[in-house]
């Protein structure tokens, strides 16, 4: 697989957000049948993948911030599509579960995360596939490793 020139000469962090946008444009338009937002489909496929998640950690494993998810559950709640019950074991965390509607529609939930994951990986041989997750995977350890050195200067920063 060869990058036209132009991508040949673009920065990591530009193309990356290429990609991104690329696949949240491609994402809304295979979701947007479904009424649902890409990152709707995220967190009602965390709940999907583990039923009884708390906001935290759904704002975790799908790369949110918490006001973020807290929002996006509150809509997907009056919407019927997920459950929020309090945690017997913690007064105050709530839990989130599937509603009706997200279990009828989890088939074609599956059918969108298939037809994302085939697409993207498509041309890309068993070897290409890997060396592309250890590279991002390294990409995600440096950007891990930069926000950490952040957040320990930020306290001299304010000073």
């Amino acid at each position: 697989m060869q990058l036209s020139t132009s991508w040949k000469s673009a920065s990591l962090p530009h193309i990356i957000t290429a990609v991104k946008s690329r696949m949240r444009q491609v994402a809304w338009r295979r979701l947007g049948p479904f009424g649902l937002s890409p990152q709707q489909y995220q967190l009602i496929m965390a709940v999907a993948e583990k039923d009884g998640r708390c906001h935290g950690d759904l704002a975790t494993c799908t790369w949110m911030d918490k006001p973020t998810a807290s929002r996006i559950l509150r809509t997907l709640q009056d919407r019927g599509l997920v459950l929020a019950e309090p945690d017997p074991n913690h007064r105050r965390r709530i839990l989130f579960s599937l509603g009706p509607q997200a279990i009828a529609l989890l088939k074609d939930l599956h059918g969108f995360r298939q037809y994302m994951r085939e697409g993207m990986e498509q041309g890309l041989d068993a070897g290409e596939r890997s060396q592309l997750r250890t590279l991002l995977g390294s990409v995600m350890d440096n950007l891990d490793r930069m926000e950490a050195e952040l957040s320990e200067s930020a306290p001299e920063q304010t000073k």
